[in-house]
């Protein structure tokens, strides 16, 4: 019963802020600034595409920079490794194609300690790095792909997209003020 009825809330939810984004589509000013960027479209489509790169380079260096110095040999390395060494003899569910090297970067935290990691400046470590490389692309992604879609699209699309990036950008800031 309390999912149908998060799920009713939701809809209702949407569904009001579809209405409201009719009604706001109305108005000038948001018609404005479509025409404004349906005329000068180039320099925002650019730094809308721009900021999504740099995010997704951000996202790719943290996650090498996790694999180079908090990585481990994945499991099948390992076995390899031994093969290799002599010290074992392949097992009769596993079978190697030929020699690869891979490695593994796992590391689970919860929100409370990417704040005390923050507050206590512990954020440049090797062990913070890759996770802070990673939540600063994650600002960098949205912003450059919801911002594309801002300047491109309709006023109801900048609406919802700006609409979407405002409240999610409140929030997290919110959320990193509470310690």
């Amino acid at each position: 019963m309390r999912v149908v009825k998060s799920l009713l809330r939701t809809f209702l939810l949407i569904t009001i802020i579809f209405v409201l984004a009719v009604i706001a589509e109305l108005f000038t000013p948001l018609r404005q600034l479509t025409n404004y960027f349906n005329q000068n479209p180039q320099p925002y489509k650019i730094i809308a595409i721009g900021t999504s790169i740099i995010g997704w380079i951000l996202f790719a260096g943290g996650i090498a920079y996790g694999l180079w110095t908090r990585g481990k040999p994945t499991r099948g390395e390992y076995e390899l490794q031994l093969m290799e060494n002599g010290d074992t003899s392949p097992t009769t569910y596993s079978s190697f194609r030929g020699h690869s090297k891979s490695r593994e970067f796992h590391r689970e935290v919860t929100f409370k300690e990417i704040k005390e990691a923050w507050h206590e400046g512990n954020w440049n470590t090797s062990e913070w790095l890759p996770i802070f490389l990673g939540l600063l692309a994650m600002i960098f992604i949205p912003f450059g792909m919801f911002g594309f879609f801002f300047v491109i699209g309709s006023p109801l699309l900048k609406l919802v997209c700006g609409g979407a990036l405002a409240y999610a950008t409140v929030r997290t800031i919110w959320a990193f003020g509470q310690v």
